[in-house]
């Protein structure tokens, strides 16, 4: 067994034996899985994320008000923009989760060099949409409850939730085990997660300056490259999290992505 896990055409291979999450190969895989699947991964994620978000701040008059206070107080005042709003975030949060299952599925395959078929993937995520929804609720109530104990207490459930979705969808397991099985993979690297977040802020952040030079395009222009931007982050995210998950199992326990591509055959 060497140091660190070997990556080639059929994926990870071996474990990594500081047993540990390694920020190089995950970013490496991320961005690999994209590229190598750019129309399924950033067309789902365009679908799927950043278009219903442009279509919900259309809705709202989010976006053509944005710079007048009086209109922005009168959308918020009126019963049905609120709930015009609750009903997009909640579309929103199903739809990311929908993506996120499809994601994993995706980016197991692969690494395994599998190819992938976008109809199974997505079929096989819709069949644990509902779980997964749970899932998702509870982790947010968790997460905000322990941000209302000093905000500390949040965010180490955070770090150690955060490959539940990819556990229940590769695992099989039910919300509880999921979470639990979530917080012994991610145990000790929670340090090298906080930092892959940093990465991907900076990458957010850089992206987001490049919307500044339309700032005063009109709203036309400045919805177009938010178009852009939200689909690549939508798929970094989405695709990220799944390498997490792939790279902490392999370091942990070894063997290689076959193992994990065959649950979902």
């Amino acid at each position: 067994m060497t140091a660190s896990a070997r990556i080639d055409k059929g994926g990870l291979e071996m474990a990594d034996t500081a047993q540990h999450l390694d920020i190089g190969r995950v970013l490496q895989n991320t961005i690999g899985v994209i590229t190598r699947n750019p129309l399924i991964f950033l067309g789902l994620s365009f679908l799927i994320v950043a278009l219903p978000q442009a279509l919900i701040q259309l809705a709202t008059g989010v976006s053509t008000t944005g710079e007048d206070a009086t209109a922005m107080f009168e959308i918020f005042s009126s019963p049905s923009m609120v709930a015009a709003g609750v009903g997009g975030w909640l579309l929103t949060i199903i739809l990311s989760v929908l993506l996120q299952a499809t994601f994993i599925i995706a980016t197991v395959k692969d690494l395994n060099g599998q190819q992938i078929s976008l109809g199974e993937c997505v079929g096989q995520a819709i069949g644990k949409l509902l779980p997964l929804i749970g899932l998702g609720i509870l982790m947010t109530l968790g997460v905000m409850l322990g941000m209302l104990l000093l905000i500390i207490p949040g965010l180490i459930l955070a770090l150690m939730w955060i490959v539940a979705s990819p556990v229940m969808m590769a695992e099989d397991k039910g919300i509880i085990d999921s979470l639990k099985r979530s917080a012994e993979l991610t145990k000790g690297s929670k340090r090298w997660i906080v930092l892959l977040f940093v990465v991907y802020i900076i990458i957010a952040t850089i992206l987001g300056l490049l919307m500044i030079p339309f700032a005063f395009a009109g709203t036309a222009a400045l919805m177009v490259v938010g178009l852009v931007i939200n689909t690549l982050t939508g798929a970094l995210q989405g695709t990220g999290i799944a390498a997490v998950y792939v790279d902490l199992r392999i370091a942990k326990e070894g063997g290689n992505t076959e193992e994990l591509a065959n649950i979902f055959a």
